[in-house]
């Protein structure tokens, strides 16, 4: 199952268009269905998302605004938020790259908010606020990970 197919489910669920969502998420509906069809690097960082938020042990909506809420999100401010919930949790970039199965170098752009993350995370914290659900829940719906999912109920 694609991170995709789990948004089209939750959005399908809540009897929405994806035009509807597209403007509360304030995109354009084909760069939200490019989202759903599973074309976008979503599909990747959706789970690094979900991963660093069990890493450092906080909520996936404070990675992305202080207040978690879609919004209170801005660019370049997850990366910020990211590294002062590593440091606080005193974890090194070394450790969370791993973690990631990134280098150095990647996670260092991840945290600088030079990431695909400035742009996606917010994205998934909006839909989850549509739907209704914790952002993390995308990621791991029926509490397992999209990608061991064939389907879910």
């Amino acid at each position: 199952m694609k991170l995709g197919d789990v948004l089209k489910k939750e959005r399908e669920k809540k009897g929405l268009s994806t035009d509807e969502v597209a403007e509360k998420l304030a995109i354009s509906a084909t760069e939200y269905a490019e989202i759903e069809a599973g074309e976008t690097p979503a599909e990747s960082w959706g789970p690094n998302l979900a991963q660093m938020a069990i890493e450092l042990e906080t909520p996936t909506s404070r990675l992305l605004a202080e207040s978690g809420r879609f919004a209170d999100t801005k660019h370049g401010q997850a990366g910020a938020l990211i590294k002062g919930h590593r440091e606080r949790r005193e974890k090194s970039v070394g450790e969370m790259a791993e973690a990631l199965k990134v280098s150095d170098d990647e996670y260092a752009e991840i945290e600088a908010g030079n990431s695909p993350v400035e742009k996606y995370g917010p994205l998934f914290l909006g839909f989850a606020e549509v739907i209704e659900q914790p952002v993390f829940n995308l990621f791991y719906p029926c509490g397992l990970p999209f990608q061991e999912l064939d389907d879910y109920p």
